[in-house]
């Protein structure tokens, strides 16, 4: 499984030209599975890849375990030397003061600092532990609020060649595997299973009951509906900047 896992991973960074030799990549590590994952799949690829990482950690200084799952990952990235930042932030406070959503704030303090910590180090690419189906659950979000063709993409590998999703095209259940396997011993964070958030009410209550009363491979169907998508818009996008060329040509 290990191996798999690790093959499958650098698979996808090469299918959609993530890294190169001598990135300097931040990792945001939450502590949970799918960043701890992503940490150790990437530290066993480093001397092939020819990378450096650094992992950057948010404390939002909610729950009473926050504290200790900061020292847990220091350590872990001690064990494994990795460069390891981390900063405590008040999440609420931070919403409250800018009077946006919990889950807009959290977004918004990670990748401020995750951006601070690029800087800093010299690093030149941010990795984020998306999943599969972290992907599916956008997609289907999307679609509830009535999305257009960008939303039925879903999360992309990567966001302008800066923030990277090595780990996009893999399987929860096969990434928890992983963890369970090497004995990563993740935190498991339990506000993911709030269903108050729409996010969790996805993954929680749609997808299984969609699983089980109507179609079991609910989460490599609608990756293959993305992927489709995603080929379908690549295409209308280079056959619009054709038809702009040739009308610019024309008019010179």
């Amino acid at each position: 499984m290990n191996i798999i896992m690790i093959d499958s991973v650098l698979k996808t960074i090469k299918k959609h030209n993530l890294i190169n030799a001598n990135d300097k990549i931040v990792l945001g590590v939450s502590g949970g599975p799918d960043s701890l994952f992503m940490l150790d799949i990437l530290n066993n690829l480093k001397e092939i890849l020819g990378i450096q990482l650094v992992v950057a950690h948010i404390n939002h200084m909610i729950r009473p375990e926050a504290d200790s799952e900061e020292e847990y990952i220091k350590k872990f990235c001690k064990k494994l030397n990795v460069e390891f930042y981390s900063k405590k932030k008040k999440k609420k406070k931070y919403a409250n003061n800018n009077k946006i959503g919990l889950e807009e704030a959290g977004r918004k303090i990670r990748y401020e600092f995750f951006e601070e910590i690029l800087k800093k180090t010299g690093s030149n690419k941010i990795a984020v532990a998306h999943n599969k189906n972290d992907k599916v659950e956008t997609i289907i979000m999307n679609i509830l609020r009535g999305s257009g063709i960008s939303g039925l993409q879903g999360i992309q590998p990567q966001t302008n060649n800066k923030i990277i999703r090595p780990i996009i095209e893999i399987e929860r259940k096969k990434k928890e595997k992983y963890c369970e396997d090497k004995r990563l011993n993740p935190r498991i964070d339990k506000s993911n299973f709030d269903n108050t958030y729409t996010r969790n009410k996805i993954r929680n209550i749609v997808i299984p009951y969609i699983k089980q009363e109507f179609n079991p491979n609910i989460i490599e169907t609608v990756t293959r509906l993305s992927e489709v998508i995603t080929e379908e818009n690549i295409f209308l996008n280079k056959l619009t900047e054709n038809e702009y060329q040739t009308i610019l040509t024309q008019k010179s």
